[in-house]
Formats: C-alpha cells, structure tokens, sequence
C-alpha cells in the first residue's frame, strides 16, 4: 500500500508553475511520474476518477457507450479502431463547445442548481406524496434542486458528450493532492 508521504520527494523550483508541456524538463517530468506510480497515486486518480463519472448524474459513461453503439448500429463506423477515434473525437467536439470550469484556486466549484422545485410539487409537475413526476421529492416545506434544462434544444441531436465539469473539477483536485504529496517546492530554485 502506498504511504502518505513519499521517502524521496521531487525538488521542484518554484518556477515550473510556469512551465508548459513543452518546457518541462524531462528528467523532472519523469521523476514526479515515476513517484506518482511508485506511492500509488497514478491508481488513486484512476479509480477516483472512475467513480466520479458513474456517480455523476449525467452518467456519462452510459452516454459514451450508447453513442458508440448507434454509431456501430448505424453503419458510420465498421472497425473498432475506427469507432474509438470517431467518438473520441466527438467527446473532444463537445468538450471545446462546454463552458470553462468556473473557478480558480485548490476547491472544486459548487454546482449551482438550474431550478429549485418546491415541496407541493407547484412548478415542478404533479406530485404523489411528495416525489413530483420529474422524480425528484422533498419533504417538510423544504425544496431540492433539478436542473430541467434540456442537453440539446433539438430532439434529434445527440446528448453532450462532454465529460461534466463537476467530474473535471474532482479529477484535478485529486490530481493537485497528488501532486502535493510527491512535490517539494524549492524555495531557492537551486535544483
């Protein structure tokens, strides 16, 4: 099992914070990744990953495979190689058409509902002891939050296929935890 901290930690300037993938040291580069897999965290990030799209009420792995099938069902895709690159490039078409993710800094962002749906069920279609017929319920006068906005304004388009921000947003912070457990900033820089 990996320890909380690593026996070697990577020395880093302060400086990298401003480096880019093609300004990053290789050496560097190669020492944090292989600490990350030593101490287990490349597994960690997998499975926390992993679990935050199947917990995500978007469940976009069900939407991946559903395109992947009607692309196949279709005829659009015959080969396998084929069927990965295509809806790899459509996740990457509507990944560049989502909106930024809305915060900067180490905590992730709060998702902000889209509709709050009241108790009694009033706005939010007719309700059966108290679970309106969108499925959502509350009870005691309190009211939950339902996003009602559609994916696509047009029924025969397809879902987003973006992976949901609140995902993107849990896998980078988990990522920085990582991160922060293999890496020593070196003040002095004299690395």
């Amino acid at each position: 099992m990996a320890s909380n901290n690593p026996s070697t930690p990577v020395k880093v300037p302060p400086s990298a914070a401003n480096y880019t993938a093609a300004t990053l040291d290789q050496d560097l580069r190669s020492q944090i990744n292989s600490l990350l897999i030593k101490e287990g965290h490349v597994t960690k990030i997998q499975e926390h990953l992993l679990h935050s799209l199947n917990a995500n009420p978007a469940n976009w792995p069900t939407l991946i495979q559903n395109h992947a099938l009607s692309l196949l069902r279709s005829g659009e895709v015959a080969s396998f190689p084929t069927l990965i690159k295509r809806v790899l490039d459509d996740v990457r078409h509507d990944t560049a058409l989502a909106p930024p993710l809305p915060y900067s800094g180490s905590n992730p962002p709060t998702p902000t509902p889209s509709k709050a749906v009241p108790a009694n069920g009033e706005e939010g279609g007719a309700t059966t002891n108290g679970a309106t017929t969108n499925g959502a319920s509350a009870t005691n006068g309190s009211s939950i939050s339902v996003s009602t906005t559609p994916l696509n304004k047009d029924p025969n388009q397809r879902p987003s296929l973006a992976v949901p921000q609140a995902v993107i947003a849990d896998a980078l912070r988990v990522t920085r935890e990582a991160l922060e457990a293999v890496v020593d900033i070196d003040e002095n820089g004299t690395t």
